[in-house]
């Protein structure tokens, strides 16, 4: 079961842009905390079909030895981006379910998304669409280039829609306000235009569960997350 504040972060790392954004600001996080920080690379390979047994076992013992190597370029790099030591894991999962795995371990996962491919992209099938429906544990999706935590948790937007618990989004949103010295967040939003989101600085989302994407009130809610540039948390029930 997650908490908060957070003990143990995890980063998802595919060594492009998104991953590196996502890597300063959970070493803010680690900091403010006094937080552990994990990063984890997952890749899969399938060997072809006709390969013979003998190529596939050696390819795996190339494998196995690269891991070592790998795990130690990934703290390296890790800690060039968080300024904090971080421990590392290689997955040969898929990403997604390699990361909803290391979840289990963690109270808090902190990830970025390509803006090249568009602003809506990571809805529509990515990564982090899958990890934020089966994350048993709070989410931070970080779409561009973050501010520092003191300017980017100044002014959190709550967004519950009826009937969704929103104690531990709300708690969440408090602390992280009292943390790096933000506006103590407003009562939970049961819809959201955008002219509500001027001023806002970040946007928290109660899930109902995981396995749910949002507990949102409306279509035109979901579209303006879409289009949002801010970063949202979503944060599931204890």
């Amino acid at each position: 079961m997650w908490s908060f504040p957070p003990h143990r972060i995890l980063v998802p790392v595919d060594f492009g842009e998104a991953s590196r954004r996502a890597l300063r600001l959970a070493g803010e996080l680690a900091r403010a905390f006094d937080a552990t920080l994990t990063a984890i690379h997952a890749e899969t390979f399938e060997a072809p079909p006709y390969f013979t047994t003998g190529q596939v076992r050696a390819i795996d013992r190339q494998r196995r030895a690269a891991r070592s190597e790998a795990r130690r370029y990934l703290e390296t790099y890790a800690g060039r981006f968080t300024g904090v030591s971080a421990a590392a894991e290689i997955s040969d999962a898929a990403p997604r379910d390699a990361i909803i795995e290391a979840a289990r371990d963690c109270d808090l996962i902190v990830m970025g998304t390509h803006g090249r491919r568009g602003p809506a992209r990571w809805w529509a099938g990515s990564v982090a669409e899958g990890v934020v429906r089966r994350s048993p544990v709070p989410v931070l999706v970080v779409r561009s280039n973050p501010a520092p935590a003191a300017t980017l948790f100044r002014r959190i937007a709550v967004i519950a829609s009826a009937g969704t618990f929103d104690g531990p989004a709300r708690r969440y949103a408090k602390g992280l306000a009292a943390e790096f010295g933000g506006e103590p967040p407003r009562d939970s939003m049961r819809s959201l235009t955008r002219s509500a989101l001027r001023g806002v600085t970040a946007v928290l989302i109660a899930q109902p569960r995981p396995g749910t994407l949002f507990g949102l009130p409306s279509d035109h809610a979901a579209h303006v997350l879409r289009q949002c540039e801010r970063p949202v948390l979503f944060v599931p029930q204890l």
